[in-house]
């Protein structure tokens, strides 16, 4: 892992104290923070974005 890829930004998000209520209790449920699951989920997207653009550009 390079140095930049270690390097942690604080970010502020807006969502609806329910929704944060239930992914906190999702949270415990993985055994993970807030801030790694959210870390896992935005991983695990960019990981399929990246498989459809694959996918998309070998069926040219």
């Amino acid at each position: 892992m390079s140095a930049q890829e270690n390097k942690m930004t604080r970010i502020n998000i807006t969502i609806p104290e329910g929704l944060l209520e239930e992914f906190k209790k999702y949270c415990e449920i993985e055994c993970r923070p807030v801030s790694a699951q959210i870390q896992y989920l935005i991983k695990q997207a960019l990981k399929e974005q990246n498989n459809f653009k694959e996918e998309a550009m070998s069926k040219d």
